[in-house]
């Protein structure tokens, strides 16, 4: 009961200030079932999630996924207690607007989210969408495809895709237990499965959280077959129409490229999402608040050589 009760009241409090999944209870609680440690901070005008990460030589730093939320500054009074822990090189956070901090080497979140307001009928929204986008979504809904909730048994469906999608696009993914535990620690309340089907043959699949007033599109996969169907496309029409019948107010596609770099990685897939119709939403960035200059300057090398290695 305990628990429950601190959980309900700071994500009342993460949701009240504008926070993401990310900052919520459970977000931590999926953290810890990774092995990693977790720190909660909480004032008057903020809220903080905080996530020890390791490093090699057995440093680590602290993150704070899409926060703190609220006061910036009123939250890093508690994060430079870290100082005197001497394993902890510094802590990257991601607020909602710039502070006075170095800008971190790494965005570990995407600068840039493209967001749907589902405050209109379906209709409406179809009508907001490009040509192409409406007749794919009908040629999908033709051609018999349909797209269903996933439960538990249908996490190796997903994770296939998954496997399928990162080789074909060259992208690394998280372990199968990270997705496992994502399931454990989030659903039902905060994570749905959908699947995009043919005859019972998948085709395209998504996590999808649910937190305050947003579903964010946060993992998917697809495959080459029967690629002429075009399942992604009525897989997110279907997700939007699943997140308006819960009555969320926006639906969030995620990461997109920085305006105007058609060499971005993202490049396609932007195209994709915002044919959808919507909003671009835009963070300032990560920024690292640092304990220790020598550690960190020994950091920064080690990630330079890294990406150089990496480019050969």
């Amino acid at each position: 009961m305990i628990s429950n009760l601190l959980q309900d009241a700071w994500d009342k409090k993460t949701i009240e200030l504008g926070g993401s999944i990310l900052q919520s209870w459970a977000w931590g609680r999926f953290a810890e079932s990774l092995n990693q440690k977790v720190h909660r901070f909480s004032g008057q005008d903020f809220v903080c999630l905080a996530v020890e990460t390791e490093l090699s030589m057995g440093k680590k730093y602290i993150y704070c996924p899409r926060g703190p939320v609220g006061s910036a500054d009123a939250a890093m009074v508690d994060l430079r207690h870290f100082e005197t822990d001497h394993a902890i090189v510094f802590s990257r956070i991601e607020p909602s607007q710039s502070v006075s901090l170095p800008r971190a080497v790494k965005d570990p979140q995407p600068a840039n989210e493209w967001l749907l307001n589902l405050e209109k009928s379906e209709e409406e929204l179809l009508i907001g969408m490009k040509p192409k986008t409406r007749y794919n979504i009908n040629l999908a809904q033709r051609k018999g495809l349909v797209v269903r909730e996933g439960d538990q048994k249908d996490l190796l469906t997903l994770w296939q895709l998954f496997l399928e999608t990162s080789q074909r696009n060259g992208f690394k993914l998280h372990p199968q237990n990270y997705y496992l535990q994502m399931w454990d620690n989030l659903s039902p309340n905060f994570l749905k499965l959908l699947i995009a089907e043919y005859q019972g043959q998948p085709l395209a699949g998504m996590l999808m959280t649910m937190f305050g007033d947003t579903t964010t599109y946060l993992h998917g996969g697809s495959s080459v077959k029967l690629k002429e169907a075009m399942a992604p496309y009525l897989l997110h029409w279907e997700a939007i129409r699943l997140s308006k019948r819960l009555e969320y107010k926006h639906y969030d596609f995620g990461g997109i490229a920085p305006a105007g770099d058609e060499r971005h990685a993202w490049a396609g897939i932007t195209r994709f999402k915002k044919s959808f119709g919507g909003f671009e939403v835009t963070y300032p960035g990560a920024f690292d608040l640092i304990y220790s200059p020598i550690w960190y300057n020994v950091y920064k090398q080690g990630r330079k050589l890294t990406q150089i290695l990496r480019n050969k």
